[in-house]
């Protein structure tokens, strides 16, 4: 179904691991294939290779072929592809067109000119067939995560294509979200499409992947049966810089969490706060607090209100009620993003200049270019200095802004899901430098659904509860 002869694709910038070499590589049909490997090995460019992303939209030079269902990638039109082949991608909203979830599945039929009566009875039975009724009629914005990307996954079963490539789908879910869809993927298995999955988060996909390829700078290191694979032993998972591969991270935190035993201040208080998101009630009276030097977490279910949370704090949404308490005084929104930064979830919004360095320097007129770089080594991205940001991947993109908020230099750091899209060194390597910022007195509150990561890092955990 798939093939690769002897590829090789080299981005314009000329980055020899952020491109991929030498792949030769066959994928039955009806094969569940796993991509995995530390960020930025190639798993996004094999994807974007067999979905023709790769030769018809990126700027880059390629040899050799890539076949998909016999088509010739590189010669095909992008229509003619969208008919053999469904792409599901990290962030739903990059590939959204429509403002309600019914038009939204069915738009790739439509644009197909599929008849009417053919798009309607796909539809209710992909309805049914994934347990999407309870989304019938909403609008795409007052989705959640989780329920975002099942729309989008569901447009790839509606479309009735042979292969779906599916690439970090799983970044931002709770474990409930990755249950449904994994529900969803065991379903389209059943029905013999073959899925291509680049993925970090591994544990789920245990006992539904057939093989997995393990690549490393952007090459094909390891190809193996996926029992195999999964049996592992941790050190040589750790070796791979993988994450976990059994299901323990995804049952509950582990009980060796840092004990609360701090002595020092109270640096923020939240008293009663009411929070809402387009004037929908999400949290109402939620107390929490963070000393000074504490690391505390935030989880809890899509929807349960934790990124409006952080934006309240740091003083760039309105709160409806309550108080939140800095150094035993209240604060007033202007107060707080003098004192507060954050990383956003989705750092492509917080990413502005035309380098790594100068991102680095933007904004922090202390910072030079020898700290940058510091800076920069420090967040695994050494030598990338004149990259633009947004030619990174996504798991080096977050470790940049991660960069530039350490070099903000606030008190109190509010972080996003800063774990998505990372591999597992990648990982360490951000408890590391929160681990040395929390030393230095920083308070740091992390909301995300990385089990593993919370039980590497976090003094306590405060889990938020959907209204």
């Amino acid at each position: 179904m798939i093939r690769f002869d002897n590829y090789n694709f080299a981005y314009e910038c000329n980055e020899k691991e952020q491109g991929i070499h030498g792949i030769d590589l066959e994928i039955k049909q009806g094969e569940f294939v796993l991509l995995c490997g530390e960020s930025g090995c190639g798993k996004t460019t094999i994807i974007r290779s067999v979905n023709g992303i790769a030769s018809h939209l990126m700027k880059g030079s390629s040899s050799g072929k890539v076949y998909v269902n016999g088509i010739d990638v590189s010669e095909s039109e992008m229509y003619k592809l969208s008919d053999v082949v469904a792409s599901v991608f990290q962030n739903p909203k990059s590939q959204f067109f429509n403002t309600d979830v019914e038009s939204e599945i069915v738009y790739t039929l439509e644009n197909r000119g599929v008849d009417i009566g053919v798009i309607e009875e796909r539809l209710n039975l992909a309805m049914k067939d994934l347990k999407l009724e309870r989304l019938a009629g909403r609008s795409m914005f007052e989705l959640s995560g989780g329920e975002k990307q099942q729309v989008a996954i569901a447009g790839g079963y509606i479309a009735g294509t042979p292969v779906v490539a599916l690439d970090e789908p799983t970044a931002n879910l709770d474990p409930d979200a990755i249950l449904k869809i994994r529900g969803i993927l065991e379903k389209m298995k059943a029905l013999g499409k073959t899925v291509l999955i680049a993925e970090h988060r591994l544990s789920w996909l245990k006992g539904l992947s057939d093989r997995v390829i393990y690549m490393k700078e952007g090459r094909i290191e390891k190809d193996m049966d996926a029992e195999l694979f999964f049996g592992m032993s941790e050190e040589e998972r750790k070796s791979l810089g993988l994450r976990e591969l059994s299901f323990e991270s995804e049952k509950g935190l582990k009980p060796d969490l840092h004990p609360d035993n701090y002595e020092k201040r109270k640096l923020l208080e939240v008293n009663d706060l009411t929070l809402a998101y387009k004037k929908h009630i999400v949290q109402e009276n939620l107390n929490l607090y963070v000393r000074e030097g504490e690391i505390l977490g935030i989880t809890g279910v899509n929807g349960a209100g934790k990124t409006t949370l952080l934006r309240a704090l740091a003083g760039l949404s309105k709160k409806q009620k309550g108080a939140v308490i800095l150094d035993g005084k209240k604060s007033t929104r202007k107060s707080r993003r003098k004192r507060f930064g954050m990383v956003m979830q989705d750092v492509n919004y917080q990413l502005f200049a035309d380098s790594c360095e100068n991102e680095c320097m933007l904004g922090n007129p202390l910072v030079n270019s020898e700290e940058a770089a510091s800076l920069l080594n420090e967040a695994m991205l050494s030598g990338l200095n004149e990259r633009h940001p947004q030619s990174l991947s996504g798991g080096q993109k977050q470790r940049l802004a991660l960069a530039v908020c350490k070099a903000s230099d606030k008190e109190i750091l509010l972080l996003d899901e800063p774990t998505s899209g990372l591999d597992y060194k990648s990982m360490l390597a951000v408890k590391d430098t929160l681990r040395k910022l929390s030393a230095n007195g920083k308070a740091i509150i992390i909301v995300t659904h990385d089990k593993e990561f919370l039980s590497l890092i976090c003094d306590r955990v405060q889990k938020l509860r959907k209204i």
